[in-house]
């Protein structure tokens, strides 16, 4: 409609000259008419004549070249005002997807977002899954790397890691220097985000693997990645003060979960009791181990991630 109207715009001074001369044949005819009456005042009524003729002629052209586009305009702007969907672009089509949504959330969850709006991102109570990721030797190699170096490597892992996580449905809780956060079960609640937890903990060792062997053939520095997952009841929702809120996740099992990353080797994925349960693996293998914080053993399940890529359990 808008593209419409400025067509209109800007082909109208175009169509004066053809006014031009309709107005001009139109007033030819009345001026023989004039002269061909006999008894009349002839300089008098072709003088009226022509004054009305000009009048028409430039009231015609003031109305298609302004008034026309400016009141289809506004009337245009009423409706886009009364409607509020009138002339949006539709936010669940990827080129206007918001750039956060896209950057934190996968598709499916984003999507999710948009359709539900700000009751999907409601602060609640729930269980859920943290998996925590640390790019381990990141440090020592950051000493000794250039900026654009240290830079460059940094985000061609985090890349994949985040493109991993999205894959399974995982939500970027937050990102800290060389490690990352992912958050399953929330926003969107899934019965099965111990699960998809686990497989997004293998299929980011399987991932860093490739990557680490392309890294070693092209003669590049290569980074290992240890990683903890661990399910609990947290609250999880917008925190943080005014000046920044983002969607995270609170609880003991997150502190829990990080606790756990740190006693994983490069390679290795250290799980949870409680997600070991949800997901349905063997409890037989168990570790335990007192973390800070905890008064109590707890109990783990280390993984090696040299088996490949799994399914959901």
């Amino acid at each position: 409609m808008k593209r419409a109207l400025d067509v209109l715009a800007g082909w109208a001074p175009r169509l004066f000259p053809p006014l031009v001369w309709s107005v001009a044949a139109v007033a030819s005819f009345a001026f023989a008419a004039v002269l061909l009456v006999p008894g009349r005042n002839t300089l008098a009524e072709l003088l009226s004549l022509l004054t009305m003729l000009v009048a028409i002629g430039v009231a015609t052209y003031a109305y298609l070249v302004v008034l026309a586009p400016a009141t289809l305009r506004l009337l245009f702007r009423a409706r886009s005002s009364e409607d509020p969907e009138a002339g949006r672009p539709d936010p669940l089509d990827a080129p206007h997807m918001d750039p956060g949504l896209a950057r934190y959330f996968s598709p499916q969850v984003a999507k999710l977002i948009l359709e539900r709006g700000p009751d999907a991102l409601v602060t609640a109570k729930r269980e859920v899954t943290v998996l925590f990721a640390d790019l381990s030797g990141f440090t020592r190699f950051s000493e000794v790397a250039t900026a654009e170096e240290t830079v460059s490597t940094l985000t061609h892992y985090l890349d994949e890691l985040v493109r991993v996580a999205h894959s399974n449905d995982g939500t970027i809780d937050k990102f800290m220097g060389d490690e990352v956060m992912v958050l399953f079960g929330a926003p969107i609640p899934t019965e099965d985000h111990a699960s998809r937890a686990v497989k997004c903990a293998r299929d980011m060792q399987v991932v860093v693997g490739l990557l680490n062997a392309e890294r070693a053939r092209r003669k590049l520095p290569t980074l290992g990645l240890t990683i903890g997952v661990n399910s609990g009841e947290c609250v999880v929702g917008h925190v943080g003060g005014e000046a920044r809120v983002q969607f995270s996740a609170i609880g003991d099992a997150v502190n829990v979960g990080k606790r756990i990353q740190g006693l994983a080797a490069r390679g290795e994925i250290v799980i949870g009791e409680r997600t070991l349960e949800l997901a349905g693996l063997p409890l037989d293998k168990v570790e335990e181990h007192f973390v800070k914080g905890r008064g109590q053993a707890v109990k783990m399940l280390r993984i090696s991630t040299s088996e490949g890529p799994t399914r959901i359990v």
